[in-house]
């Protein structure tokens, strides 16, 4: 039965990373065309904004990705925190006249810390699309193995010297989510300058966001996922084997980019929301079982900053989405999707390369 239930995890994971990158590679093709043939009539203030979508906009990318998540006792006021061992990635990324390619890949030599943190194994995929009026985003985040970051927070007694960081190769998480936001200053605010570079901001300036999105999240291990040694810090309805969520709401934020001597800006979009979260949970031999569903809140925050010259660019951007449930009434989860980029690049004219040709 266990060699069963892991194949069939498997292929559904399998299955969902296929439906996010055909569903990713149609709208990217939908959504240019459809910008292509109403560019006349996006317009914007070139007061305000310069496109750069006719050159190749080329860059190189460090990334770092974080799929965390944490139990709060509500009697106890303690959290126990599970991260998994993040690893640091190096990508390539082009986009001209609108439509991008990104690709990453993990940098072996630096990850190797699998002794003090335990062995993650990881699936990401990620798709935006920054249009001139529309944010729209696709992620699926797939990991198996995390470690305890705070043991000894909630157990003084813990030895630290022998085992600072607990590892728990059983536990697995699957996050699949998706959101969309409208821009009403888009003719004066561009989301395109600060997070994908083939624009940039000339004068500052800001927007009011509207919009919404819709998350799966499963989390699942092969005991407990609060552990014997910390179990006496939580109420024992936190001692779940299995948790998912559903999580449908609506948002309304505010993006600002303050331009700083022409060339360098900083950029921050806040995004909070309310949502409708159906919660299931289960315990060891099916002895409790919590279904649920009620209003929680949501933050999405993005932050940006760089140099966007003419030919280069270089900057850091920061994307963190934050999820609250309860799981009971004594305890609850938080998770936390985030990426941080680093990235430097160059824009080049393909007209005037393939005319040397």
């Amino acid at each position: 039965m266990y060699l069963l239930r892991n194949y069939i995890e498997k292929y559904i994971q399998m299955s969902c990373f296929r439906l996010v990158a055909l569903i990713t590679i149609s709208l990217s093709t939908h959504l240019s065309f459809s910008q292509d043939q109403n560019s006349k009539q996006q317009k914007y203030d070139t007061l305000y904004i310069i496109s750069y979508s006719n050159l190749l906009t080329a860059k190189a990318t460090f990334i770092t990705r974080g799929n965390y998540f944490n139990i709060y006792d509500k009697n106890s006021k303690r959290s126990l925190k599970y991260k998994p061992n993040e690893n640091l990635a190096i990508g390539l990324a082009g986009y001209h006249k609108k439509v991008g390619l990104e690709l990453a890949f993990n940098i072996p030599f630096i990850n190797n810390d699998n002794d003090k943190y335990g062995k993650t194994y990881q699936r990401a995929l990620n798709a935006s699309r920054y249009g001139r009026k529309t944010i729209i985003d696709l992620n699926l985040q797939s990991y198996k193995g995390f470690y305890i970051e705070n043991p000894k927070e909630l157990n003084p007694s813990w030895n630290s010297k022998f085992d600072p960081y607990p590892k728990r190769p059983d536990i697995s998480t699957l996050a699949l989510g998706g959101s969309f936001y409208y821009i009403l200053n888009s003719s004066r605010f561009s989301y395109r300058a600060a997070f994908i570079q083939d624009e940039a901001q000339k004068q500052r300036a800001g927007s009011l966001l509207l919009g919404g999105y819709l998350n799966f999240f499963n989390l699942q291990s092969d005991s407990s996922i609060i552990p014997k040694q910390l179990q006496s810090a939580f109420n024992d309805r936190a001692y779940l084997i299995k948790g998912k969520t559903l999580t449908f709401g609506a948002g309304v934020g505010y993006a600002y980019t303050l331009v700083i001597r022409k060339h360098f800006f900083i950029t921050l979009s806040a995004i909070p929301g309310i949502a409708l979260v159906n919660f299931e949970g289960q315990k060891e031999n099916m002895d409790y079982f919590y279904s649920k569903t009620k209003i929680a809140l949501r933050s999405q925050i993005r932050f940006a900053t760089g140099y966007n010259g003419g030919k280069f660019y270089a900057g850091l951007n920061l994307t963190t989405d934050n999820i609250s449930m309860d799981n009971s009434e004594q305890s609850s989860i938080n998770y936390h999707l985030g990426n941080i980029r680093f990235y430097a690049g160059r824009r080049f004219d393909l007209s005037k390369i393939i005319s040397k040709f």
